[in-house]
């Protein structure tokens, strides 16, 4: 049946707990991104006898959350692009999808990365619909890799026997 759309169920959502442990090893890394990026630019600077570290030293110290804070931003965009999840998502076996189960747009990524910005916006869960808004927003979801696997394959499988109408 071709009108048979998968939709995600509730209880297919990332708990609060795996939610945090995914903010939590996100900023681990972008702190650990950070120091292996100066790593390579005192390296590269010693290499070619470049003054380079203090340049690094003044804008990490006076501009360091600032920096980190792109870092991290950096890497949710992309990583969540490309792959449907973050370091931390992928530690915790979440990923992030549209309300079908597939990999969210270019766009509806950008959305969910820009909200991030929004003040208080990691305190929004407490709310009544228990979603975070940088998901309300962007009309995305983060749920278990596994569960959300085998939901799709049984709802595939639900499918046969149907008639197709056209």
């Amino acid at each position: 049946m071709k009108d048979a759309i998968y939709i995600i169920d509730k209880q297919l959502w990332a708990s609060d707990r795996r939610r945090f442990a995914n903010c939590f090893l996100d900023f681990f890394f972008g702190y650990f991104t950070l120091f292996i990026s100066g790593l390579v630019v005192v390296i590269v600077g010693n290499i070619f006898n470049l003054d380079v570290f203090s340049i690094w030293e003044n804008i990490v110290f006076n501009y360091m959350y600032s920096v980190l804070f792109f870092f991290i931003m950096f890497n949710y965009l992309l990583l969540e692009y490309f792959f449907g999840r973050s370091f931390g998502k992928l530690m915790t076996g979440t990923v992030v999808v549209n309300k079908n189960g597939l990999k969210p747009t270019f766009g509806a990524i950008l959305i969910r990365t820009l909200c991030r910005l929004i003040p208080f916006d990691a305190l929004s869960f407490l709310g009544k619909s228990g979603r975070i808004w940088h998901d309300a927003l962007s009309a995305t979801y983060v749920v278990d890799k596994n569960a959300l696997d085998r939901d799709i394959k049984l709802h595939d499988l639900s499918l046969i026997g149907v008639l197709e109408v056209d």
